[in-house]
């Protein structure tokens, strides 16, 4: 059975990693194809898993309103298709499409139908898709990918950093998001263990703590050099707490 999965929360906290990990956790397995989505404005997830990108579907969406009214001899859905196949990075076991910054300014109702149309279909090419989101929801709010199965909120081992998560919750509640699913990680846990506050805060929060991911000196290390996930050992603790949750996740999934 085919999932989805969104890695969300603010900034800073290592959802990209986490992303990135999951990707090559998920194509180490034969679970491939996958479908990378970096849908934060701010893209990082091709540097973390070391490609480049020659467009995204923010930009194929602003220049759409200028493209598509002067078409003559295609139509306006193949033309987008064509477009968004273009911006896919294809790699050996997965793909990678850049989602970009938001919408502008003006209507963008067209295209937006258009090009969700043409992301459904997409997606329904692959085994599983992985998302890299921002906190916002921006583009998974818009319907942008109309299925998800988990959302997996990430949190740094802070008590505010477990709150920001509990508001991406609200949110995903005032928006509507459809997900199956939802629950908190925790990222960079020092020894691996939750002060009484953090526990607290955890409970408070009414998400479902499904994993503690350790502070791993060898992320530190790939984040200060610029490298890529593919830097980090196989038998780091991270990986191994990051492994341990997609056992559980996808064992479900086959019940």
């Amino acid at each position: 059975m085919g999932l989805t999965l969104a890695m969300t929360g603010k900034g800073g906290v290592g959802k990209t990693t986490l992303a990135a990990l999951t990707v090559e956790w998920l194509v180490a397995r034969g679970e491939a194809p996958v479908l990378a989505v970096d849908a934060d404005s701010n893209a990082n997830l091709h540097e973390a898993l070391g490609v480049g990108y020659r467009a995204t579907v923010g930009g194929i969406r602003e220049s759409a309103r200028g493209d598509v009214p002067r078409l003559t001899g295609m139509a306006k859905q193949e033309f987008l298709d064509l477009r968004v196949q273009e911006a896919l990075v294809e790699q050996a076991g997965y793909d990678l499409i850049v989602m970009g910054r938001p919408e502008g300014q003006g209507c963008y109702c067209f295209a937006n139908n258009v090009l969700r149309d043409v992301l459904d279909r997409l997606s329904r090419q692959y085994k599983h898709i992985v998302l890299d989101s921002e906190a916002g929801l921006e583009h998974i709010s818009r319907r942008t990918l109309l299925r998800l199965d988990h959302l997996l909120i990430v949190s740094d081992a802070s008590v505010r950093g477990v709150r920001t998560a509990r508001r991406v919750s609200e949110l995903a509640d005032e928006v509507s998001l459809g997900a199956a699913a939802r629950g908190l990680i925790l990222n960079r846990v020092p020894d691996g263990a939750l002060t009484a506050p953090l526990q607290q805060e955890v409970e408070a929060s009414g998400l479902p703590l499904l994993a503690t991911i350790p502070l791993d000196p060898a992320i530190a290390a790939m984040d200060a050099g610029g490298m890529t996930v593919r830097a980090i050992p196989q038998d780091a603790p991270a990986r191994r707490a990051l492994g341990g949750l997609l056992d559980r996740l996808f064992a479900a999934a086959r019940v």
